[in-house]
């Protein structure tokens, strides 16, 4: 338990320059584009730091941070299959889209996981509990509010768990995937 504090501390620190996802435009206000981001090749696609699309837990951390802090890698690297499942029965979609039809809920804030709600100020933001896995292609990011300890215990976890999973595909990660 002491190490996955102490990665995931040290991921908090390397994520500190973001604070928190940018709020998705209004679906009116948003124009349609004429071909996916995520369709395009990785050459075309967005600037990522050195070795963000490397195939382990320190590339996915690197990219982690930059498809957090910024929008327009969250919509070049979506996948133009992406899909919404049920946690409790992933075999059995919900609906397929183009891309999540609502803000990613992963937010860095303050060196501490939290949950990120649209018009809440950074402040009231629940944290949450973040367990990563890596297996093979897929990174899995499972995540739900929780209450904290004084030394960054979880004391509980409250609501619903949450997923997000991304793909390394065309050379990079790609969200593909989210549980609910």
């Amino acid at each position: 338990m002491k190490s996955a504090r102490i990665a995931a501390l040290a991921l908090a620190v390397a994520l500190a320059a973001c604070s928190k996802p940018a709020p998705a435009p209004p679906a009116a206000a948003a124009p349609a584009p004429a071909a996916s981001p995520a369709a395009a090749p990785a050459a075309a696609r967005s600037a990522l730091p050195e070795g963000a699309c490397a195939k382990t837990e320190d590339g996915f951390a690197s990219f982690l941070e930059a498809f957090i802090a910024e929008p327009d890698k969250r919509a070049a690297y979506t996948s133009p299959n992406f899909e919404v499942r049920e946690i409790k029965a992933p075999d059995q979609p919900i609906a397929h889209q183009t891309g999540p039809t609502e803000p990613f809920r992963i937010a860095l804030v303050d060196y501490q996981w939290s949950y990120f709600e649209p018009g809440k100020p950074d402040g009231e933001l629940a944290r949450i509990k973040l367990d990563r896995k890596l297996e093979g292609d897929r990174m899995r990011l499972d995540f739900a509010k929780a209450e904290f300890s004084p030394d960054d215990e979880v004391v509980k976890t409250l609501g619903p768990p949450e997923a997000y999973v991304f793909q390394h595909q065309q050379g990079c990660w790609q969200l593909t995937l989210q549980l609910r």
